[in-house]
């Protein structure tokens, strides 16, 4: 089993053998994530086996489990996840790497560069084809996380209720009232997952690429990240880029336009680097 365990959602592969993979979720279906920092460790576990149950019960069989975590870098919250992924298969060794690792081994193999995460959140560090450093702190979407959908939603948000934000734009995203006070503070104050609530405003702005407001916002959050890639790497570390995430896929052009204004390439950009985790793991399986 190869795991991508986001704190919202997961992906998983089983590998049968050396022939056959089973890539899930299969499309329109979702499966529960879970981040050791902040998340419910049993209802991970309980929606993760109830799928698997009914998809494949032959996952449950599988001998070594090998999960990409978001938030597990440091010694204790890898444990936590440990002992989720424990609970579901006890018979298996269980192997606990960040997420990080596993959209660099995903998208660059044994190749080298710098990687970057921009889904929900951000993170960056360079991979040198066996080693990851991440000299970038990571701030959360609290203090940081900059481009992030996280920050994106959050920036859009201020700009609606502050009048930053064209009338136009404000209707077509959230219609004729503006969004509603009450309801965002909700979702954000209340939630058990505020990043996410955060994070989903940002699909809505995928239509409206042609507006210079829409333009100017990603732009701008998109430079304040790529300040930060200048500021902890070195030109030859932040040179070539691979990215993956739900946000650098969906505005990939914009992603690499605001890149190559301070000097770095976008050479790959992958949805999910699951795909590329099962053909880095599969020598390991062949032999």
């Amino acid at each position: 089993m190869i795991g991508e365990v986001g704190g919202s959602s997961s992906r998983w592969a089983v590998v049968h053998g050396l022939e056959q993979v089973e890539l899930f979720p299969v499309k329109g279906d979702t499966l529960p994530g879970f981040n050791p920092l902040n998340g419910d460790a049993a209802l991970f576990a309980e929606g993760l086996t109830a799928y698997l149950m009914e998809r494949s019960p032959g996952a449950f069989h599988a001998s070594e489990v090998v999960v990409y975590g978001a938030g597990c870098g440091s010694a204790d919250r890898k444990a936590r996840m440990d002992a989720a992924i424990a609970g579901i298969w006890p018979q298996a060794r269980v192997i606990v790497e960040t997420d990080l690792l596993g959209a660099a081994r995903g998208m660059l193999g044994n190749g080298q560069g710098l990687v970057l995460i921009l889904g929900t959140g951000m993170n960056a560090g360079h991979y040198d084809g066996r080693q990851l450093y991440r000299p970038m702190p990571s701030l959360g979407w609290v203090l940081g996380d900059e481009g992030s959908g996280a920050d994106i939603g959050r920036t859009m948000l201020q700009d609606a209720f502050y009048r930053r934000m064209p009338p136009a734009i404000s209707e077509t995203l959230f219609g004729a009232d503006g969004p509603d006070l009450d309801q965002v503070l909700q979702e954000v104050h209340r939630s058990p997952f505020p990043a996410r609530a955060l994070a989903a405003r940002t699909a809505s702005l995928a239509p409206l690429l042609h507006e210079p407001y829409v333009i100017d916002l990603l732009r701008s959050r998109f430079h304040a990240m790529a300040e930060l890639l200048v500021t902890f790497f070195t030109p030859d570390q932040r040179a070539s880029v691979a990215a993956t995430g739900s946000v650098a896929w969906g505005f990939r052009e914009l992603l690499a336009e605001c890149l190559l204004d301070r000097g770095m390439t976008l050479t790959a950009v992958e949805r999910d680097p699951l795909p590329g985790l099962v053909r880095y793991h599969r020598p390991a399986a062949d032999q």
